[in-house]
């Protein structure tokens, strides 16, 4: 089995680390990456989520103000039911 492979959630291309910084390397298409390894496409590759430079740019600030404004509201709401499952009590308070 490989070590993990970086998969752009957007467009499915993998960044290939091999002989750079981790993290450094480029993005491309699967095909190319298991043909540059050597490897079979049925070769039992462990994705991990990533974003590609290119859909970075293009859907970047659209995930940023979603992802904000729905981090703010479901960190309020959890705080809401945590509080209220203690019984609406505060910290410091018996």
């Amino acid at each position: 089995m490989d070590d993990l492979v970086p998969i752009c959630c957007f467009c499915s291309k993998v960044r290939d680390d091999k002989g750079v910084e981790l993290g450094q390397g480029s993005w491309v298409d699967l095909n190319i990456y298991a043909g540059s390894r050597q490897l079979p496409l049925k070769h039992g590759f462990v994705f991990s989520h990533g974003d590609c430079s290119d859909c970075i740019a293009h859907y970047g600030e659209r995930m940023v103000a979603h992802r904000a404004k729905r981090f703010w509201e479901s960190l309020k709401e959890r705080g809401r039911s945590l509080l209220a499952e203690a019984g609406g009590r505060q910290r410091g308070e018996k």
